[in-house]
């Protein structure tokens, strides 16, 4: 009888050392090591020293001892988390696909039609200290527009400015398209960023 606990054991121990190294787990363990390991332009910024390596390697060590006594616990949270993470970004990697979206490039730049080589400055987002200013295509002609808002929570004084010249809907929630030939095909190229 003494054997099986044993065996059990070392199977119990063994499923969880797996799933903390080469598992679901290990990534995960990974990245909290990363964070605490921190940038060293966020080091700099807290005006604090990295850890020491020994420190990192005792807290990876701590980490993945608690994973491994305590798997059963956590494996279902991680493997759901890691799910959830896997399907977002098949749904990013989607909307991606279609086309470029305001709300993914940033700055200052020029669109480049693939298609009929059309060429215009945009504003994508840029802000100062005290407003912002982001960019609306119109959905009828396809006019490029920069609105300037007065800062943050005042989003609603320039909502009765999103009506284009030719009467369209400026809007920034949807895929941009080339105003001469209506082309999905663009490429962004920014020129700064704020």
């Amino acid at each position: 009888m003494n054997h099986y606990f044993e065996i059990a054991l070392c199977i119990y121990l063994g499923i969880g050392f797996y799933l903390a190294t080469l598992g679901p787990a290990g990534k995960d363990i990974n990245e909290e090591i990363d964070r605490a390991r921190g940038s060293s332009l966020l080091n700099a910024y807290l005006d604090r020293e990295p850890p020491s390596e020994f420190k990192l390697l005792l807290f990876r060590v701590a980490i993945t001892a608690g994973f491994v006594l305590l798997w059963p616990v956590f494996i279902f949270g991680i493997v759901k988390a890691q799910r959830k993470a896997r399907e977002e970004s098949q749904a990013f990697a989607t909307k991606l696909s279609q086309g470029l979206w305001f709300q993914y490039l940033g700055g200052y730049g020029s669109i480049n039609c693939q298609d009929c080589h059309h060429v215009e400055s945009i504003t994508s987002f840029t802000h100062g200290r005290d407003s912002s200013t982001s960019g609306f295509q119109c959905q009828s002609c396809g006019e490029f527009a920069a609105i300037r808002s007065g800062g943050p929570g005042r989003a609603a004084d320039y909502e009765s400015t999103l009506i284009c010249g030719c009467g369209g809907q400026l809007d920034r929630e949807k895929v941009l398209f080339c105003p001469d030939c209506k082309s999905q095909k663009l490429k962004y190229d920014m020129e700064f960023i704020t």
